[in-house]
């Protein structure tokens, strides 16, 4: 489970690349396609250099009624530990990535499993709607995200629900924001 925690908290910043004026839906079909959101990334304007992300987990809910017996109590307790973690990376953002930000830097811009529901920004707002498909057989996230974003700053507020035929259902709640630093090191 901690991998695709992982994974579904890099997400955010390929939200953000997916949005830009009236939602990412040009076609209006009611539905948000891979080459909308490819689209979509090409409009926001970064600012190239060195990027630092910062996510820190708010609050963990966790089911545990699908574990077996050994296991109850003992998972809560290590997922209730990730309360209050923050994880930072940083980023190098070139000035053509900068141009049409990509997967290279906006984490999780590879995963094909997601539905793109919802996209909508106005004056540096997101709002935002994810489904992505976990990698096993009955795995699925589903992330909400909300927050304001600049060329060289993002603050967001992800609610994200992640279920498991294996593991039941976990529920988090988490602040990402990231900042421009400074030029990139070589």
């Amino acid at each position: 489970m901690k991998m695709q925690t992982v994974s579904i908290l890099a997400l955010p910043l390929l939200a953000l690349a997916a949005c830009s004026g009236g939602g990412a839906d040009k076609d209006g079909d009611g539905k948000i396609s891979k080459e909308e959101v490819a689209k979509e990334a090409e409009s926001i304007e970064f600012s190239p250099g060195e990027w630092e992300n910062k996510v820190e987990i708010v609050d963990v809910k966790f089911d545990e009624s699908k574990l077996p017996p050994e296991a109850k109590g003992m998972t809560g307790a290590i997922v209730k530990q990730m309360v209050g973690q923050v994880q930072t990376t940083k980023n190098c953002l070139t000035e053509e990535q900068a141009k049409k930000p990509g997967a290279d830097f906006l984490a999780g811009a590879e995963n094909d499993e997601c539905t793109y529901k919802k996209f909508n920004l106005s004056g540096g707002k997101i709002d935002a709607d994810i489904e992505c498909k976990g990698k096993e057989a009955g795995q699925q996230g589903n992330i909400k995200l909300s927050g304001t974003f600049t060329g060289t700053t993002y603050d967001m507020q992800m609610d994200m629900v992640m279920q498991s035929p294996q593991t039941g259902s976990m529920t988090i709640k988490a602040k990402n924001s990231a900042k421009r630093i400074g030029e990139c090191k070589a």
